[in-house]
């Protein structure tokens, strides 16, 4: 099994409970590790033979832009299920970070893990 990495991938979404989060869109960042068996792209050298990463990232914006969650719980769980739908995608973990949710300028983020034998 090998890994591919989408590492600070920023959007902006509505995200958060506090009536000013549901009137502005806030800055998001994920960091995203896919995991899938390579062995067949990296031999043959074709696109088609590879997880499209340009296409998981596409998605996860167009579902991120059009999101309106309170939790990122349930944005985190959304993002999971999209990206294990992609073939050859085994598993991932989405991490996002909620750049301005700290009063005391600290960094807020929430973390999981998703895989097809589990949550599909």
């Amino acid at each position: 099994m090998q890994t591919i990495f989408i590492e600070n991938l920023k959007l902006n979404a509505i995200i958060g409970t506090l009536p000013s989060e549901r009137i502005h869109r806030q800055e998001l960042r994920f960091d995203l590790a896919l995991s899938c068996n390579a062995d067949k792209a990296s031999l043959s050298d074709d696109l088609h033979d590879a997880v499209d990463y340009s296409a998981v990232e596409s998605a996860v914006a167009k579902l991120v832009s059009e999101s309106s969650f309170q939790l990122l719980e349930a944005l985190c769980r959304k993002v999971g299920m999209l990206i294990l739908s992609f073939d050859g995608i085994e598993s991932c973990r989405v991490k996002i970070s909620k750049p301005g949710a700290s009063k005391f300028g600290a960094l807020i983020a929430y973390q999981a893990d998703f895989s097809r034998e589990k949550d599909l």
